[in-house]
């Protein structure tokens, strides 16, 4: 059987299904809260402590979207593959509603709403509580473009309270230049939150995705965005500059999950455009030790 090219219809979620459970996992990564239902309850437990110090223990405000769990009698709605591959998520926009489909979770969720579902497969080729993480990781991508933010493809970390994003394709460096860091704080090595704040200016803000990067305990709170840069390995470190309509095009091609549906919602281009329109970006290149933060706190990006 040929693999699905998009995510079943909203009419698939509306047949009768049972639970997993009764229990209940709720997340709050800043302003953006979900809360899983009908989860069994040693996914439950489980997803509480993935997600810790971001779980919502106490309960969720009205705003925070809701999902309904529901389990499938299929084993997968994407087939495995024999050999491993990047991790397939496919993504369709209906306007304020986007559904989602991996190998074992299919769902929809409202953009800024409260409303979600979700089917959840029975097979064991990956574990549930990986699937229900790639779909919150789309639903944090769509809730914080919806309020002009982003979740970026991306490297970040916090220097004197500022933040910092080195964004590229996979195999560019995320990782390499997460582990050589000694003065900051790394948030993540895979993606990383931006909303804007009080002002209206961006923040880096920290969340449970946190990708491989092992160094040190999860970085909670928000950091005023002082700087994005476009990775390339390099003998030497040093910051170019780079033009703007390619620096931030390159930043839009590190947009997961929204990225692709930019030509069905174009105000959340726009949103995206005008919410980086006040940092600077550049091209970071670096070699495979930390003189990366002397080059850019000689660029000026540390004063």
């Amino acid at each position: 059987m040929p693999r699905p090219t998009a995510p079943p219809p909203f009419e698939f979620f509306d047949r009768d299904r049972p639970a997993g459970g009764d229990g209940r996992a709720a997340i709050a990564i800043g302003p953006i809260e979900i809360e899983l239902r009908g989860l069994e309850a040693s996914l439950a437990r489980t997803l509480d402590e993935r997600f810790a110090p971001f779980s919502a223990d106490r309960g969720t405000s009205s705003d925070a979207l809701r999902v309904e769990l529901r389990m499938a009698e299929r084993d997968y709605f994407i087939e495995p593959p024999a050999r491993p591959e990047i991790n397939p998520v496919l993504i369709a926009c209906d306007g304020d509603r986007v559904r989602f489909l991996g190998y074992r979770l299919a769902g929809w969720f409202e953009t800024a709403g409260p409303r979600g579902a979700a089917v959840l497969a029975q097979g064991s080729y990956e574990p549930p509580e990986r699937a229900l993480e790639n779909y919150i990781r789309a639903a944090v991508a769509w809730r914080a473009a919806s309020r002009g933010g982003a979740l970026v493809h991306s490297a970040s970390a916090v220097l004197n309270g500022r933040g910092y994003l080195f964004f590229g394709p996979s195999g560019v460096g995320k990782s390499t230049l997460s582990a050589c860091n000694r003065r900051a704080r790394i948030v993540s090595d895979d993606l990383s939150l931006v909303l804007p704040g009080a002002g209206g200016a961006l923040d880096l803000v920290g969340s449970p995705f946190r990708g491989t990067y092992e160094g040190g305990g999860p970085v909670t709170g928000r950091f005023p965005l002082r700087a994005g840069f476009r990775l390339f390995q390099a003998p030497r470190a040093e910051v170019r500059p780079a033009a703007r309509l390619r620096a931030f095009s390159e930043l839009v091609g590190n947009l997961p999950f929204v990225a692709e549906a930019f030509a069905r919602r174009p105000d959340l281009f726009a949103g995206v455009e005008r919410a980086f329109a006040g940092v600077p970006l550049a091209h970071l290149h670096f070699a495979r030790d930390e003189s990366y933060w002397d080059a850019i706190e000689s660029a000026g990006y540390t004063a």
